[in-house]
């Protein structure tokens, strides 16, 4: 694969407290990944890092194949960064977005700094100074101020964090085409799991400061144990999920929401899993209809639009969540 970001066995102290320990991450070429997890959990800090804004304890960070750190500014030159709240200078729009190319000595792509402008919906936007525009619309200044160095990987920490909802569309929209329009690397912070779903299928949870691809729905916080002859996560007191693993103790699990079969009867099948619980809500979103459900704890499962209409599932009623033990990722 086309890895544009590795790391390997990163981790990184303030003082004495750990706040990542990552013992491998990669980054593919040209895909919009999320860094998801609840604050506090160092997703700026390993945005940051990825960046080569700061320092890991220690670990190793690769860029297109080669080894580099803070001090490596050709690889620093091809990567764009926005801030939460970006700064801007008290200058118009446009100017803000052309500084950055006149000190590159590239002075000579105005036209260039227009079309930017349009594809975040601020044409008529290049005359107003910066200190005139709202949350949103200053976002989306910076977003363009940095894309217009043509990044080959582009980082953005919470970009909605500070913006009302007609511009959080807008953002999420352009967030959406960054990709394939530009051909460049996206990796985005938030805390608001609809939104980091709502943008890419490639998340990735932060859960004390380790990072995993699994995703942060149905995520818990278990004990595992052996019984039977099996290996056995203990969700609550009386929720136990069967699942394959050596380990012992404290753990996390996470069961995709597509590998979770849903059916109104029990199933006769090779999955171990059966679990009886209510429709607590419904959401159409395309071809695709996510199910939440309670079985004393929550969970969440994607099933198709034909599927969901062939049940005729409705909220409040009852329905069993059957997976396989290999279904369930265990960290």
């Amino acid at each position: 694969m086309n890895f544009v970001i590795k790391v390997e066995n990163l981790t990184k102290y303030y003082g004495n407290r750990p706040v990542l320990d990552i013992a491998h991450l990669e980054f593919e070429k040209g895909k919009t990944y999320c860094l998801f997890g609840p604050n506090g959990a160092g997703k700026t800090t390993l945005l940051n890092i990825l960046d080569l804004l700061e320092s890991p304890t220690s670990g190793r960070i690769f860029f297109k194949g080669q080894e580099v750190n803070t001090s490596s500014l050709e690889a620093r030159r091809k990567m764009g960064y926005v801030a939460q709240d970006p700064f801007l200078f008290d200058r118009t729009v446009f100017e803000n977005v052309f500084l950055g190319l006149k000190m590159r000595s590239r002075r000579d792509e105005k036209e260039k700094v227009r079309r930017i402008l349009e594809e975040v919906g601020l044409t008529n936007f290049e005359g107003r100074r910066a200190k005139d525009l709202s949350g949103g619309e200053a976002q989306r200044v910076a977003i363009a101020r940095a894309l217009i160095y043509e990044p080959e990987v582009l980082f953005l920490d919470e970009p909605t964090a500070n913006v009302d909802r007609e511009n959080i569309r807008t953002i999420e929209e352009f967030i959406k085409k960054i990709s394939k329009n530009h051909q460049t690397t996206v990796i985005f912070t938030t805390h608001n799991l609809c939104q980091s779903y709502r943008l890419t299928q490639e998340v990735i949870s932060l859960i004390n400061g380790q990072a995993t691809k699994s995703s942060p729905l149905n995520l818990f916080s278990c004990e595992l144990i052996r019984q039977d002859g099996l290996r056995w996560a203990l969700l609550s007191s009386s929720l136990k999920i069967s699942v394959v693993s050596k380990l012992c103790g404290k753990a996390h699990i996470s069961i995709d929401p597509k590998d979770i079969i849903l059916s109104k009867e029990p199933l006769s099948s090779s999955a171990r899993n059966c679990l009886s619980g209510r429709i607590t809500k419904i959401e159409i979103t395309g071809a695709q209809v996510r199910v939440e459900l309670n079985t004393g704890v929550k969970f969440t499962a994607f099933i198709t639009e034909q599927s969901f209409k062939e049940m005729a599932l409705q909220v409040g009623g009852k329905i069993y969540l059957i997976f396989k033990s290999s279904s369930v990722k265990v960290f």
